[in-house]
């Protein structure tokens, strides 16, 4: 484990939270290929229930967010510059 993710356990926390909205996304993207979704309007009842699902641990991760932000201002700061130097590091390599 880097010496940033032992500082900041919120980092794995988030790292969590990402990986499964990216699961739920898929899920949902599956589930509209599956059901031949072409317009909002022919979602079936399945897809919509999962769309909410998806709506409502979305909502409650940006509130979580958002109370650690309020909670520890300073800390916050500091993850998001760390996350985003490494970020530019990488997509520096990449060019």
């Amino acid at each position: 484990m880097t010496k940033a993710a032992d500082s900041y356990p919120e980092i794995n926390e988030l790292k969590e939270d990402l990986a499964s909205l990216k699961s739920h996304v898929s899920e949902l993207t599956a589930s509209l290929k599956r059901d031949g979704v072409e317009g909002a309007e022919k979602l079936s009842a399945r897809t919509k229930e999962k769309l909410g699902e998806l709506k409502d641990r979305g909502q409650d991760g940006l509130h979580h967010i958002e109370d650690h932000v309020r909670e520890k201002p300073g800390q916050s700061i500091a993850i998001a510059f760390a996350a985003g130097f490494l970020a530019s590091m990488l997509l520096r390599n990449r060019s």
